[in-house]
């Protein structure tokens, strides 16, 4: 007889449609973005309040900042702002929820679906041996939709593992930005999972994902897992014994997650440093401190018709204005570079050019002697501005004692950069410091050394470039130059002269190399010596390897013509056969490019497009290591691969 009551009570409860936890009223500020708070004060503010009896009211949001109220506060509902909601719908498709559970299920996941605005997003997983996830976030609803329908009920049951991989999902760029929430439906104990439910605990606390739990209940589930879950991830614990009532569970769980609100206000506070945000409403308070970068504040005192206008200082930070004053310090400070530049280039190019100067290759010569006395000659104009004339000679002795001078030189000449080490050094440093003078001003102390070093690297690879171009055009005419002084020598041209039969019909750079080499001759410098000064120049291995045959031919006799022409055939056929090696080789070394340049290209397009993705490598100490670690194994296969495809001959 004491059975009816029991009965007939739990048909009571059967009745209901679900059975919530719900505690107490709270509100929390899960988000604050002041990326235009340098702007005047700006601050997007993202509140939500949980486990309220009905839709919160925006005209009861108060904040304050640092205990000062705050303007031009404006609050909307979730649906009205631009905020964009993620949700993952996990469904459990173990071979328990075959049947009518399993539709249940997908209609209720079809309802969530069609009330989700156009910019919210929804990513759906499934879960029973192994975790699936069917969808990633889209805002499409008749894929989603599509992709409900074909969930088929077979196999184990994997629950924390989902639960993992559910929250994980929020991790990736695309949907750093979401406002995070994960909804997951099971109807049975987990049995199959890696993770034990601690671990998937863990998971949801550390993550800022809110998480609903939803248990289709039966006589022997224990519901405590998923209530576990949804406790940590600060959501709701629904469940019902009736897979019809699923629908109504979904509905109460769209209801919560709209319970946020965007609140939008200036800061009171204009000054760089830490601000307490406190937001109140109807006796729920929450407060979060958030570093801001200060921003320009106006203040207008009147005394009688006297008006004055008060800039309060703002440290780190260049106010973006329209006045007079700050437009013409910028263009002042442009000139000034502008002007620094051009000062230097004309140094450099047209320094010492006056009305008796016959050129710069004649000025090359004034090394092997002068052309009248000293008292007669006029000094350069770089040589006559103290303070530079004092610093290139300073750089140039420096580069002397360190035993880089005659490198340096060679550089210089093989660039056909008519300058002496010294004024190099002075140009470099000059238009290098121009760089970093701009970059500090606008990017701040760090940018400009950075810029500054960036800039000496680039002028110091665009001279040695230029130098290793003219030597590779140098030794490609050489057979020609050659073949040319073979030629002349069996007209019976003395060395001297089928040299200067090369300086005048060859192609530059050789026509200039030759022709210095005349001049040198005629100054006095025996025409070996000359020749080898080409070589000293050039650093070319090929023309070094000709002079020997020269040297050789004139201690030993015999017919120089002939040996001239063998050694021309030879490096002609030495260059074919660089040729077809280079190109056997180009698609090893266009490798090692499009490898070499792919992620620096591929970390370039993501800073630009999606910098949050990036900045957990940058600022850990994992990724920095990381970073480093991966430079030097590119380094290392950069090496390997020119060593591959680098064949001497």
């Amino acid at each position: 007889m004491r059975r009816i009551p029991l009965v007939l009570l739990a048909l009571v409860l059967g009745a209901f449609p679900a059975l919530a936890q719900t505690g107490p009223s709270e509100i929390e500020i899960v988000d604050i973005n002041g990326a235009r708070y340098a702007d005047g004060g700006f601050v997007t503010m993202v509140l939500e309040l949980r486990n309220l009896a009905e839709a919160p009211d925006p005209s009861q949001v108060r904040i304050t900042a640092n205990g000062e109220t705050v303007s031009e506060l404006e609050v909307l509902n979730l649906r009205e702002s631009s905020v964009q909601t993620g949700v993952v719908l996990t469904i459990d498709a173990s071979g328990s929820m075959q049947g009518a559970p399993l539709e249940s299920a997908k209609a209720a996941a079809k309802s969530f679906v069609g009330e989700m605005r156009p910019g919210d997003r929804i990513a759906l997983v499934t879960f029973a041996d192994e975790v699936l996830v069917v969808s990633g976030f889209t805002n499409n609803v008749d894929e989603l939709n599509a992709r409900i329908d074909a969930i088929e009920a077979n196999g184990e049951t994997s629950f924390n593992d989902a639960v993992i991989q559910s929250v994980a999902l929020f991790d990736a760029g695309s949907a750093s930005d979401l406002l995070a929430n994960v909804i997951v439906l099971t109807d049975g104990d987990d049995t199959v999972s890696q993770a034990a439910i601690e671990e998937a605990v863990a998971a949801v606390q550390q993550s800022e994902v809110r998480v609903f739990g939803v248990a289709l209940e039966s006589p022997d589930f224990n519901p405590v897992p998923v209530e576990q879950v949804a406790t940590a991830g600060q959501g709701l614990f629904l469940s019902t014994p009736d897979p019809e009532l699923l629908s109504t569970l979904y509905d109460q769980i769209s209801r919560e997650i709209g319970n946020t609100l965007v609140a939008r206000f200036v800061s009171p506070i204009s000054t760089p440093g830490e601000v307490e945000f406190a937001v109140a409403y109807q006796g729920l308070s929450a407060s979060n401190v958030f570093a801001v970068s200060g921003y320009a504040v106006t203040t207008t005192t009147t005394t009688g018709p006297t008006t004055t206008t008060t800039l309060a200082p703002i440290e780190g930070f260049v106010a973006e204005s329209n006045s007079p004053l700050e437009l013409g310090s910028l263009v002042m400070i442009a000139a000034a570079g502008i002007g620094l530049t051009l000062f230097l280039f004309l140094i450099i190019l047209f320094g010492r050019e006056d009305e008796d100067d016959p050129g710069r290759f004649a000025k090359r010569l004034q090394a092997y002697g002068r052309r009248g006395p000293a008292s007669e000659e006029k000094l350069p104009f770089l040589q006559r501005l103290p303070l530079l004339n004092r610093f290139t000679a300073a750089a140039e002795e420096e580069v002397r004692r360190r035993g880089l001078l005659s490198g340096m030189n060679s550089t210089l000449e093989q660039a056909n950069i008519p300058m002496t080490p010294g004024e190099a050094i002075l140009a470099m440093f000059g238009l290098a410091a121009v760089g970093g003078v701009f970059a500090t001003i606008f990017n701040g102390v760090i940018i400009g050394a950075v810029a500054f070093g960036a800039l000496l690297l680039i002028f110091l690879f665009a001279v040695r470039f230029t130098g290793s171009r003219e030597r590779k055009k140098f030794e490609q005419q050489l057979p020609d130059t050659l073949t040319l002084m073979s030629t002349s020598l069996r007209a019976g041209y003395s060395l001297l002269q089928a040299t200067e039969a090369v300086a005048t019909e060859a192609q530059n750079p050789t026509a200039r190399e030759f022709g210095r080499g005349i001049a040198e001759a005629r100054l006095g410098v025996s025409v070996s010596d000359s020749l080898q000064g080409i070589v000293d120049r050039t650093q070319s291995e090929d023309f070094e390897w000709a002079v020997m045959a020269i040297e050789i031919q004139r201690e030993v006799g015999g017919n120089l013509a002939e040996v001239l022409q063998t050694v021309a055939d030879t490096m002609r056929a030495r260059n074919r056969l660089k040729g077809e090696i280079r190109a056997l080789t180009a698609e090893g070394r266009i490798s090692a490019l499009v490898l070499g340049s792919l992620p620096f290209v591929l970390f370039a397009f993501l800073w630009f497009s999606n910098r949050d993705y990036l900045l957990p490598l940058i600022e850990s100490t994992f990724g920095l290591i990381a970073i480093g670690v991966g430079l030097l194994l590119m380094a290392g296969g950069i090496f390997w691969l020119k060593k591959i495809v680098d064949i001497n001959i």
